[in-house]
C-alpha cells in the first residue's frame, strides 16, 4: 500500500505538501481531509496509516493529478489498507495475559497464600464499570486513574479488563522504551484493543514524543472505523504529573502539553489512598488472610499500600546501613530527576558513592556492592524488593534494551517516598558525573533536562551530547549568547541528518539579521529536499528590505512547484507600494493560486483603485468563486452609495456557497445603521448553519441599547444549542446593573454545561457582594476540580482589603498544586505595607523553588531602605537553585524556548556590583558544586566519554 502512495505521488508529479493539502481540503466529495503533516506520513512513513479514509483522499487527489483511474485504484487501495490491518492484530488475548506482566503489583504472601489478593470493590470501580460497558456497547473510552503509588490504580484497570468479552486484546507498549513504542505501533491499534498505559507519565510527559502520542490517542478515540478501543492509563497526582499535563499555562509561557490537557479532559478517575472504616470492619472477616492481616495492622486506612510491603519497604530504607542507603538515595533521586525506570548498575554504583561519608567509604568491604543488591533485592514478604533487577516482560519477543548491563528498578513506593523528603536536597556533584558517565540515550535527554532547570548548562549539555541531542546543545549555546559555538552545534547535527538543526540555524541567523549566512543555510535546507526555504527565504530578504534579491528566490520557488510564490512575492511588492510590478506578479500566480485574483483586488481597493479593484473581482467571480461574490460585494459597499447593490452580489454568493456571506451582510447593514434589516440576514444565516449568528445579533442589539429584545436572541441561541449565550446574557445584565437577572441566567447557564463558573462570582464581587461570590467561587472549584479559582477568590477579597481572608484562600491554592499562590500571597502583603510577614511567604516559596521570589524580596527590601537586608537576599539569589523550580510555567524561558533559571542570579549579582561574574553565570551557568562554572568550550562536549569532565 505505502508504494502505492508513493507511486501516485510520483506519477502526480511530486506535488508541495502544501499543494496536496490545499487540493483535499477543497474537495467535499471525499471522506477524509488529512492535515498537511499526516499527508507527509502517508507518503514518508513505513507504518500502515491508521485512518483508512485518509489514504483515500489523498490517493483520490494524486489520481487525478495525474489523470488516472480513481474508482480502480481507491477500491485496490481500500482493499491494501484492510489486509495490511488484518496482517497481524497488535497486541495479545486479555485471557492470555498475566497481570504482574501488566505491573501489577505483587502482593505479600502469608500462610502460603500468594497470587492476586481477593478484590475489594471501591467506588472508583462503578465508574469503570461503566465505562466498559459503553465500549462493549461499541463507543471507544479513556480512564485515567490519579493516585499516589500502591493505592490500587493498575489493579483496578486489570479487573476492569476483565469485563470485556471473549476476543478482546490488549496492547502495552514498552519495548524498546516505552514513549517510542507508543508512537511507533500507534496507528496499527484496530478494534476491540484496549490501549494499556500504565504509568502514563512515560509516554505524556516525554519531551520528545508526549504530544505526538496524545495527538494518536485522540485521534485513534474520534475514529469510529477503528474502535470500539479502551485506553486505560494510570499516573500520580501533583503538579509533576497530573496536574503538569492539565494545568493550563500562563498566557506568556509556552504550552507543552496542550494535546495531552484535550486528552485528559474530563477522563480522571481519582482513587483515595485509604479504605473506609466499614470497608475495614469486612476486610477483618474475609477469607484471604492477607486482607485480615492488612485490616488489622495497616495504618490510617492504606491497606492497598500493606499489601504492596510499603511499611516494610520504608523500614529497610531508614534502617539500612551506609552502602544499601547510598544505593536507594542514589536510585531516588535519579527517579526525580527523571530518569527512566530502569537504572544502570553501573550508574548506581558510581552515582552510591556520592551518598557516603569519607569514613563511610573508607570502612566499606571491597564486596560491598554485592551484599547491598543481595540484600536490597530479597523479596519482601512475597512482593519485590526496595531495588530489584529489572527484567523483560514473561513472554515478549526481545529483551528490553539495557545500556549498561543489567538494570535495578526502584520500589513504586519508595519512588515517591524519596520524591516527598529529598525534594529539597541537593543533588550531589559525583551523581551527575556518574550520569554523564553512564547513561543511555533516553536517561541522558531527560537528567540534562534536569540539570539545565538547575542552571548546569555546562551538565546539561553533556549529558545533551551522550544523547546525541546536538540541536539541543545549540539552542542552549545560542541562548546565552555564544552564538558561533551555537552554530558549531547545528553545523554538528546538521551533519548527521538531524534537519530540526538546520531549521533552527536559520532561525537564529535570521533574528540576529546575519543575511549572508542565513542566506547559506536556506541554500542548505533546499538541497536536503525543503522547497518551502525557498520561499522563506524570500520572505525574510523582504522584511530586510532585500526585495529585489527576494524575487529571485520567489522565481526558484515557482520553479519548483510552489504555485504560492507569485502571490507572496506580489503580496511583498504591494506592501512595498510597487503595486504595479505586483500586479504582474498576482497575473502569473492567477494559474496556480485561486485567491491570487481576490487578493490583487484587495490591494488595488487599499489603494483607492476601485475600478480596477472590480475588474479584478469580475473576473474572479466568473468562475463562480462565492468568496469572490462577496469581496465584491464588500466593495461595492466600500462608499454605501451602492450598498444595495452589494446585497445583490451577498446574496450570489450565499446561493454560490459561501458560509460567510449572509452573516457578513448582516454586519455590514448594522454598520449602515440598518439593524432590523441585519436581523433578517442574521437570522437567515443561522438557518443555513452559521452557529454564532444567533449570538452576534444579539451582541448588536445589546451594542444599540435594545438589552430586553437581545435576550429573546440569546435564548434563540441557548435553543439552537449555545450554552455560552446564556452566560453572555448574564454578563450584559450584570453590565447594566441588573445583577440579579444576571444571577438566573449565570445559573441556567451553569445546568447547561457553560465551563466558566466562575462569571457569577467576578461579577458578584465586582458588585461589592463578595460573601455570595465566595459562594459561586466555591461551586467552581467542586465543579472544575481546578485549585486556579482559589486563588481568583484570593485576589478578589485581597482587592476587596479582606487580606487575612485572602490569605487562607492563597492557601488553598497552593495546595492544590498552584505554588505561584505563595508568592501572590507575599506580593500582597509586601503592597500592603506588612514586608515582614511577607518575607515569610517569600521564603516558602524560596524554599519550594520559585527563584522569582528571591529579587521580589529584595526588591521590596530595597525600596523601604532596608538595604543589609536586601542584599542578602540578592545574595541568595546568587546561588545554584537545589531544586526545579515546580512546574514548566514557574520558570523563565528565554528567546530559544530554553528554560533560563540562571537569569535572577544574573539579575542578583548586577544589582550586587557583580558584573564580572553575572557575565560568567549567563555565559557558563552553574556547576555541580553549587559555584559559577568555570569558562568551558565545545572541546569538553566533544569528548563526553573521558572521566572528569564534570571536575572543573
Amino acid at each position: 500500500m505505502k508504494e502505492l502512495i508513493y507511486l501516485a505521488y510520483v506519477s502526480a508529479g511530486t506535488p508541495t505538501l502544501d499543494e496536496m493539502a490545499a487540493l483535499v481540503a477543497a474537495d467535499d466529495g471525499i471522506g477524509g481531509s488529512p492535515s498537511r503533516d499526516t499527508i507527509g506520513r502517508l507518503i514518508g512513513d513505513a507504518t500502515v496509516p491508521a485512518r483508512q479514509a485518509d489514504v483515500l483522499a489523498l490517493l483520490t487527489v494524486l489520481t487525478r493529478m495525474a489523470a488516472g483511474d480513481v474508482a480502480s485504484i481507491v477500491q485496490h487501495a481500500a482493499r491494501l489498507w484492510t489486509d495490511a490491518r488484518l496482517v497481524e492484530p497488535i497486541g495479545r488475548l486479555v485471557v492470555d495475559l498475566d497481570p504482574h506482566a501488566l505491573e501489577v503489583h505483587h502482593a505479600i504472601a502469608k500462610d502460603g497464600v500468594t497470587g492476586l489478593p481477593a478484590y475489594v470493590e471501591r467506588d472508583h470501580d462503578a465508574r469503570l464499570r461503566t465505562i466498559v460497558t459503553e465500549v462493549t456497547a461499541g463507543a471507544s473510552r479513556l480512564a485515567m486513574l490519579v493516585g499516589t503509588s500502591s493505592t490500587g490504580k493498575t489493579r483496578a484497570c486489570w479487573e476492569a479488563v476483565q469485563q470485556l468479552p471473549t476476543g478482546w486484546r490488549l496492547w502495552h507498549p514498552i519495548d524498546p522504551e516505552r514513549p517510542q513504542a507508543a508512537l511507533a505501533e500507534l496507528s496499527r491499534v484496530g478494534p476491540r484493543t484496549v490501549v494499556w498505559l500504565n504509568e502514563a507519565q512515560h509516554y505524556l510527559l516525554n519531551e520528545q514524543h508526549g504530544e505526538a502520542i496524545a495527538a494518536g490517542l485522540r485521534e485513534l478515540l474520534a475514529d469510529s472505523s477503528r474502535g470500539p478501543v479502551l485506553v486505560l492509563g494510570t499516573i500520580w497526582p501533583g503538579p509533576n504529573y497530573f496536574g503538569k499535563l492539565t494545568t493550563q499555562p500562563a498566557p506568556d509561557d509556552p504550552d507543552l502539553f496542550g494535546q495531552a490537557r484535550v486528552l485528559l479532559a474530563n477522563r480522571e478517575i481519582h482513587l483515595p489512598p485509604a479504605f473506609t472504616r466499614s470497608v475495614i470492619d469486612e476486610l477483618r472477616t474475609s477469607t484471604d488472610p492477607r486482607l485480615v492481616e492488612a485490616a488489622t495492622h495497616a495504618r490510617d486506612g492504606l491497606v492497598t499500600q500493606y499489601l504492596a510491603g510499603a511499611p516494610e519497604l520504608i523500614k529497610i530504607y531508614q534502617t539500612a546501613t551506609p552502602g544499601p542507603r547510598a544505593l536507594l538515595e542514589a536510585a531516588m533521586d535519579a527517579r526525580r530527576l527523571g530518569h527512566p525506570l530502569g537504572l544502570p548498575l553501573a550508574f548506581l554504583e558510581a552515582a552510591a558513592e556520592a551518598y557516603l561519608t569519607d569514613t563511610e567509604w573508607d570502612l566499606l568491604p571491597d564486596d560491598w556492592l554485592i551484599h547491598s543488591l543481595a540484600l536490597l533485592s530479597r523479596p519482601v514478604k512475597g512482593a519485590r524488593g526496595p531495588l530489584h533487577p529489572q527484567k523483560r516482560a514473561r513472554g515478549a519477543g526481545q529483551p528490553i534494551s539495557i545500556p549498561a548491563g543489567q538494570s535495578y528498578r526502584l520500589a513504586d513506593f519508595l519512588d515517591q517516598h524519596g520524591r516527598a523528603t529529598r525534594q529539597l536536597e541537593r543533588v550531589p556533584a559525583l551523581l551527575w558525573k556518574a550520569a554523564v558517565q553512564h547513561s543511555g540515550a533516553e536517561a541522558s535527554k531527560a537528567l540534562a533536562n534536569a540539570a539545565l532547570h538547575r542552571g548546569m548548562t555546562q551538565t546539561a549539555c553533556l549529558l545533551f551530547a551522550r544523547a546525541g541531542s546536538y540541536t539541543k546543545i545549540g539552542a542552549i549555546l545560542a541562548q546565552s549568547g555564544r552564538l558561533d559555538e551555537a552554530l558549531a552545534m547545528y553545523e554538528k547535527a546538521a551533519n548527521a541528518d538531524d534537519f530540526a538543526a538546520v531549521r533552527a540555524a536559520i532561525k537564529l541567523l535570521t533574528s540576529k539579521r546575519r543575511v549572508d549566512e542565513a542566506l547559506a543555510w536556506y541554500e542548505r535546507a533546499v538541497s536536503a529536499g525543503d522547497l518551502h526555504a525557498l520561499s522563506s527565504a524570500g520572505r525574510f530578504l523582504s522584511r530586510v528590505g532585500r526585495l529585489d534579491e527576494a524575487l529571485t528566490w520567489y522565481e526558484r520557488a515557482a520553479a519548483s512547484g510552489n504555485g504560492n510564490a507569485f502571490r507572496t512575492a506580489a503580496d511583498d511588492l504591494a506592501r512595498a507600494d510597487r503595486l504595479d510590478e505586483a500586479l504582474t506578479w498576482y497575473e502569473r500566480a492567477v494559474a496556480t493560486d485561486d485567491l491570487a485574483l481576490q487578493t490583487a483586488a484587495g490591494h488595488l481597493v487599499k489603494a483607492g483603485r476601485l475600478d480596477e479593484a472590480r475588474a479584478w473581482y469580475t473576473r474572479a467571480a466568473s468562475a463562480d468563486n462565492s468568496s469572490a461574490f462577496l469581496l465584491s460585494a464588500l466593495v461595492l459597499s466600500v462608499g454605501w452609495d451602492r450598498f444595495d447593490e452589494a446585497l445583490l452580489w451577498y446574496e450570489k454568493a450565499a446561493t454560490a456557497g459561501d458560509p460567510r456571506a449572509l452573516q457578513t451582510a448582516a454586519e455590514r447593514l448594522v454598520e449602515a445603521g440598518r439593524l432590523d434589516e441585519a436581523l433578517t440576514w442574521y437570522e437567515r444565516a443561522a438557518t443555513a448553519g452559521t452557529h454564532d449568528a444567533l449570538q452576534t445579533a444579539a451582541d448588536k442589539l445589546v451594542e444599540g441599547g435594545r438589552l430586553d429584545e437581545a435576550l429573546l436572541w440569546y435564548e434563540k441561541a441557548a435553543t439552537a444549542g449555545d450554552p455560552l449565550a446564556l452566560h453572555t446574557a448574564a454578563e450584559y445584565l450584570s453590565a447594566a446593573g441588573r445583577l440579579d437577572e444576571a444571577l438566573t441566567w449565570y445559573e441556567r447557564a451553569v445546568t447547561a454545561g457553560s465551563p466558566r463558573v466562575t462569571a457569577a462570582a467576578h461579577s458578584l464581587a465586582n458588585a461589592g457582594r463578595l460573601d455570595e461570590a465566595l459562594t459561586w467561587f466555591e461551586r467552581a472549584a467542586t465543579a472544575t476540580g481546578n485549585a486556579y479559582v482559589f486563588l481568583v477568590a484570593a485576589k478578589a477579597l485581597a482587592e476587596a482589603g479582606r487580606l487575612d481572608e485572602a490569605l487562607t484562600w492563597y492557601e488553598r491554592a497552593a495546595a492544590g498544586g498552584f505554588s505561584d499562590a505563595i508568592q501572590s500571597a507575599g506580593d500582597r502583603l509586601a503592597e500592603a505595607g506588612r514586608l515582614d510577614e511577607a518575607l515569610t511567604w517569600y521564603e516558602r516559596a524560596a524554599i519550594s523553588g520559585e527563584r522569582r521570589v528571591l529579587v521580589q524580596a529584595a526588591s521590596h527590601l530595597e525600596a523601604v531602605a532596608r538595604q543589609e537586608e536586601a542584599l542578602a537576599w540578592y545574595e541568595r539569589a546568587t546561588k545554584m537553585p537545589a531544586v526545579e523550580a515546580p512546574g514548566h510555567g514557574k520558570l523563565r524561558f528565554g528567546p530559544s524556548g530554553i528554560p533560563d533559571p540562571a537569569k535572577e542570579g544574573v539579575i542578583a549579582l548586577r544589582a550586587l556590583g557583580r558584573h564580572n561574574d553575572a557575565e560568567a553565570l549567563r555565559l557558563y551557568g552553574w556547576g555541580p558544586s553549587g559555584h559559577i562554572a568555570d569558562p568551558w568550550d565545545l572541546t569538553c562536549l566533544l569528548n563526553t566519554a573521558q572521566p572528569g569532565q564534570l571536575d572543573s
